[in-house]
């Protein structure tokens, strides 16, 4: 029997249906996608790597979510104190809308790292929503991985050009 080879975890994202998560391997990075009951498996090879990107992004539909939802308990809220309902009422319903509005500024503020990996035929990215450091130490660690697996030996070069 031969051992399974070996995996290191890099990151995970999970939707509503959907549960993703990335592996760094020997020869590449592993995605490992289930929607509801589905599981797919795609890979991008550090051979065949052509382009690794680091950027920052908001992802609006959940700043979308959680402003709705905001508005909706603020409204409510509003309201409830616009027609004379006890103060405690309007203040627990307006205590719900509270860490919403927390959670909605610090998307804004500190937004999601992505480290993105194109092959040829495929893609992974990797989200890091609070651990930035580690988002550039691994855009760093996969940069170096795959200027070594693309790294054309010497001695071809020089055979070729003594051609």
């Amino acid at each position: 029997m031969s051992a399974a080879p070996k995996r290191t975890l890099l990151g995970t994202e999970s939707g509503i249906a959907t549960r993703q998560r990335v592996y760094e391997t020997d020869d590449g990075i592993v995605v490992e996608s289930t929607d509801q009951y589905e599981l797919s498996r795609k890979s991008v090879l550090f051979e065949d790597v052509v382009l690794i990107t680091y950027h920052r992004e908001i992802g609006w539909l959940y700043v979308l979510v959680l402003a709705a939802l905001t508005l909706a308990f603020s409204g409510i809220a509003a309201t409830a104190y616009a027609s004379g309902a006890p103060l405690k009422v309007t203040a627990t319903i307006a205590a719900i809308a509270a860490p919403i509005l927390i959670a909605l500024i610090i998307r804004l503020v500190m937004k999601v790292d992505v480290v993105s990996v194109f092959g040829r035929r495929s893609r992974a990215a990797i989200h890091f929503s609070f651990r930035k450091r580690r988002a550039r130490e691994l855009y760093g660690r996969l940069c170096y991985r795959t200027r070594q697996a693309q790294r054309v030996p010497e001695e071809i070069i020089q055979t070729e050009s003594a051609e």
